[in-house]
């Protein structure tokens, strides 16, 4: 029996936590937090605790799909990607569009949208959900910070979501911070967790007249305001600009584990809005490691031709003309850039099913069977770009 214990980042969320794997006999048979990690302080979330098992989904793609007389049949990579060249070619550029994604690492994310770029596709994004959008021109506060504060203004419920956050939340108050969360839903560990509870209908309303005695709160005391429910744009704006306004940190909580990171290095965040009208814009439509199907598959069913590019057959997959296996974040290197904007590395831990590749390097592969050199040809040299 062969027993080893290798680091990685956990893909739950965004907070970046450490966590080790536990790998027996060549399987990872469950995990541990990091001792470590300056994020997390040994400590994990249920959520982290389980995240080695997707790693073994009953719903694992192993093998290139493809659709014919409404069936998937197995094929090789050359067949797929033969496909799938052929008919990128066939289309104009305005007529084919690329979803990246939050729950991929900065090099695939990096390499789709370099791929784009090769093809002259301007009709990409990646999915933000129900979360944040990530402005990358605003200054924001480092999870150290929140401990350290003396009043924290909570948007939403970072205390079940976000459990390593509301940790350091609550280490503030037991310092001495003075805790307000405001949300639309009552949650008792929300306001366990809290000195005030705030119910609100809706969050511009409340952020557009604050009331005196908070507004004069986050003036005098060292504040910072946290958010992970602030979704839409009018509401991260004027979070933003009561923290200009009284001089306070903020730290916006992205939901998946590289949504920051895809947004920096060059790809747009997206709401679900957005998503389902680039959608609705093309013909030819490429989706890397997003599930657009549980938003509006109606949409999804009027493209033309679907490439899903995922690690299970997802509900997208299963609309899809060509599924591609990648694999997932325990089985390749890489990096996640964390909800603070800080980048860390993910470690290779064991090997993907069957014949399933990384991202970066199914697209590096289809980009060369197309004819065209993306500049790079290890993950290594893609890291030199970012």
């Amino acid at each position: 029996m062969e027993l080893k214990i290798i680091h990685t980042i956990c893909p739950c969320c965004s907070v970046g936590c450490g966590v080790d794997l536990i790998v027996k006999d060549n399987k990872v048979v469950g995990t541990y937090p990091y001792k470590r990690h300056p994020i997390n302080e040994g400590k994990i979330c249920l959520n982290g605790k389980n995240c080695y098992k997707i790693i073994y989904h009953e719903k694992r793609l192993k093998k290139p799909l493809i659709k014919k007389n409404g069936e998937f049949v197995e094929a090789t990579w050359d067949e797929a990607l033969e496909l799938i060249g052929n008919k990128l070619k066939s289309y104009n550029p305005e007529d084919i569009g690329f979803i990246a994604s939050g729950k991929c690492t900065n090099e695939d994310n990096y390499a789709l949208k370099k791929f784009a770029e090769a093809l002259g596709i301007k009709n990409i994004g990646h999915c933000i959900c129900n979360s944040p959008k990530v402005c990358l021109d605003k200054e924001i506060a480092s999870i150290d910070d929140i401990e350290n504060a003396e009043f924290i203004l909570v948007f939403g419920d970072v205390f079940g979501i976000n459990a390593l956050i509301g940790r350091r939340v609550i280490k503030a108050k037991e310092r001495g911070a003075e805790v307000i969360a405001v949300d639309k839903i009552e949650k008792e560990i929300v306001k366990l967790n809290s000195d005030e509870f705030i119910k609100v209908n809706d969050f511009v309303e409340f952020l557009n007249n604050p009331n005196d005695e908070m507004v004069k709160k986050l003036k005098e005391k060292n504040s910072i305001i946290i958010f992970n429910a602030l979704t839409k744009e009018e509401e991260c704006d004027l979070a933003y600009k009561l923290a200009e306004k009284t001089n306070s940190k903020i730290l916006p909580i992205a939901k998946h584990c590289n949504t920051v990171g895809a947004t920096m290095v060059g790809v747009p965040a997206l709401n679900k809005d957005e998503i389902i009208n680039l959608i609705k814009s093309v013909k030819c439509l490429y989706i890397m490691g997003e599930n657009p199907a549980l938003i509006d598959d109606k949409a999804l069913k009027n493209v033309e031709f679907l490439v899903v590019q995922d690690i299970i057959m997802s509900e997208t997959a299963e609309l899809a003309d060509v599924v591609l296996p990648s694999a997932c974040w325990a089985e390749k290197e890489g990096t996640f850039t964390n909800t603070e904007r800080k980048t860390q590395k993910i470690n290779k831990v064991v090997n993907p099913p069957g014949e399933a590749l990384e991202d970066w390097r199914i697209i590096k592969n289809l980009a060369e069977k197309m004819g065209i050199d993306l500049g790079f040809s290890s993950i290594e040299e893609i890291q030199k770009n970012f």
